[in-house]
């Protein structure tokens, strides 16, 4: 049996009989359809799409991602077209291909869905050489616009423009024909391949002169601000910045001060102020702790008690806080419930600790400490899972159970609610039949529940879960090894996952042999860690490097990691050549696009 794949348009070409008079192209081609064609519907219904859950679930990586994906059940057309699409990007003309990598850029930057025009048509111009540039015709924009909407096999197109339901056909015509008034959408698949393979790329000024010019929307230019700033580009960070600050988006504007704080406090605590004066509780909030840390108690209590009466629970706790160390326990009481019911839960263990010492109702102040003690142990868990994420270039957030046998309907949730309720017994059955089950949050808390005082059973519990292949649990074990000096068995427990194919090691192997002396082969691990992905990885190699003297070597390495979004090891260069005489800082004024230091204070 011969068995093949037709679109209609062309099922109705190759059967249609031509017109009298007319040459027939296809006698042939019709002769073989005829009576055998079968109609596929063009979208999976409710019950095809259970089906396939449960085969993408099974491991088919490419299903799920068509799951994930596809619009309206269309996991066909979306499977047939991202392979074309692929060859279409790679093909495309020079200028077609600046839109594309635009919009890859953009969306992994933090621009939404719906892609301004103008934003892609000024922000192409730098992703094209110079020779490139100079061939260009005179309509070369409306023409790589044009060919970026041409679809390909799977009826999908590059980059097509958004049609807003329930707009007149005239107005929709007329921003299809005017560029600088349309919004494009980048197709799913060019959207993921930027991802992965733009992820070492800064966009570069064009693209950041577009932002500022063009776009609007408050989020999208925090984002953008946000993505400079991981990239040390501080000068297109604070353009945007103030960008967002104009349009009076309080909550962004707040959002943006956090990333400012480290090492630009100065231009924080306005950010903060602005955003206060803008009515946000957090930024009030904000405002006092900074008040509070430079000695002014007077000041940092009128503006707690300002976000406080705005509905932030941590401004209200910070007042329960300043009364509880004055010894005034009635006021702190009152605050520290007032916090609690306004969400913030730190309050617990404060207000459990002044119930008891006034010899109130014992079993309130038993429970407020219980759920004050197990939201430690979530917090904690989760931090340590953002540690591992970071140090292993893994993702937690992607992970599923790494045994698809053995599930439970959502471990996270009952954790989450036995946790919140200070159910201890039942939040420990909760951890232990999610670790059983494979789930590493549930694995990581069951450890900690026990590691405080019962170090035996909590590192048998890592043992268990790493026999079962979580990662995190083995790296764990092997960081408790380290940490207790048993470094031989660390570096076997390392050796022996890099052995069987998991890249996740690599890094904390490096680190392990950097400390035991052996440069050179942490440097030969880190470069492996950095071919997997991990950017932590470079960090450490630029550190290495300036360590060994490699100056030049290090500022390269560290440039690398801040192309693909972790400043850290360029901040950490420039504080370590600060300190040291004959160095100064080499990005003082931060990065320009092309890598090259920005030459003048913004």
């Amino acid at each position: 049996m011969i068995l093949g794949t037709l679109w209609n348009n062309y099922a109705t070409e190759y059967t249609t009989l031509p017109a009298p008079g007319k040459t027939d192209p296809y006698p042939q081609t019709r002769e073989l359809l005829a009576g055998r064609l079968i109609s596929v519907p063009d979208n999976f219904d409710a019950v095809a799409i259970r089906d396939a859950r449960i085969m993408a679930s099974a491991g088919d990586p490419q299903l799920a991602q068509a799951l994930k994906k596809a619009q309206d059940g269309r996991l066909t057309q979306y499977l047939a077209g991202a392979p074309a699409l692929s060859e279409r990007y790679r093909m495309a003309a020079p200028a077609v291909r600046a839109l594309i990598q635009a919009a890859m850029d953009g969306r992994r930057c933090g621009v939404g869905n719906h892609i301004a025009g103008n934003f892609l048509a000024h922000a192409a111009g730098d992703y094209l050489t110079d020779p490139e540039y100079l061939t260009l015709g005179a309509n070369w924009l409306d023409e790589a616009f044009f060919e970026s909407n041409k679809p390909v096999h799977g009826n999908l197109a590059p980059l097509v423009p958004v049609r807003i339901r329930g707009a007149s056909y005239r107005r929709q015509l007329h921003q299809m024909q005017n560029i600088a008034s349309s919004k494009y959408r980048l197709a799913d698949s060019l959207e993921q391949l930027g991802r992965l393979e733009r992820n070492q790329f800064c966009p570069p000024d064009s693209f950041w002169e577009a932002a500022h010019e063009y776009l609007t929307d408050s989020v999208e230019l925090a984002n953008l601000a946000v993505a400079a700033h991981d990239r040390h580009r501080l000068y297109w960070a604070h353009c945007l910045t103030r960008r967002v600050e104009e349009h009076g988006d309080a909550s962004a504007v707040v959002e943006l001060a956090d990333i400012w704080m480290e090492d630009h406090p100065e231009l924080a605590e306005s950010l903060y102020r602005r955003s206060a004066e803008m009515g946000n509780a957090r930024a009030m909030n904000s405002v006092g702790y900074l008040r509070e840390d430079a000695g002014d108690r007077d000041g940092a209590e009128e503006w707690y008690r300002k976000a406080s009466e705005a509905g932030d629970g941590e401004a209200t706790y910070r007042l329960a806080e300043i009364h509880d160390n004055l010894g005034d326990a009635e006021e702190a009481e009152r605050l520290y419930r007032q916090a609690l019911d306004l969400g913030d839960t730190e309050a617990l263990g404060s207000l459990g600790r002044i119930v008891s010492d006034r010899g109130g109702d014992d079993v309130e102040a038993i429970s407020l400490l219980t759920r004050s003690i197990l939201l430690m142990v979530r917090q904690t868990a989760r931090a340590t899972i953002g540690r591992l994420d970071r140090v292993t270039g893994l993702q937690h957030s992607s992970l599923g159970p790494w045994d698809s046998r053995k599930r439970v309907a959502n471990p996270i949730l009952d954790i989450e609610e036995k946790g919140d309720a200070g159910d201890l017994e039942g939040f420990i059955d909760a951890v232990a039949d999610a670790s059983r089950n494979g789930d590493t949050y549930g694995t990581v808390c069951h450890y900690l529940l026990f590691n405080s005082e019962y170090s035996d059973q909590a590192e048998k519990v890592l043992e268990r879960a790493g026999r079962d292949g979580n990662t995190y649990a083995l790296i764990e074990l092997a960081n408790n090894r380290e940490k207790a000096g048993k470094l031989k068995e660390a570096e076997a427990l390392y050796r022996a996952l890099i052995g069987s194919g998991n890249n996740a090691p690599l890094a904390p192997l490096a680190n392990l042999m950097k400390k035991a002396g052996n440069l050179k082969e942490a440097e030969s691990l880190y470069w492996r860690a950095i071919g997997a992905g991990n950017t932590y990885a470079m960090c450490r190699l630029s550190e290495l490097k300036e360590y060994m003297g490699d100056h030049a070597g290090a500022v390269e390495i560290a440039l690398q990691a801040a192309n693909a979004g972790d400043a850290g090891a360029v901040r950490a260069l420039s504080k370590e050549r600060v300190s040291r005489e004959g160095f100064g800082d080499p990005w003082p004024y931060g990065l320009d696009p092309d890598g090259t230091p920005t030459a003048e204070s913004w």
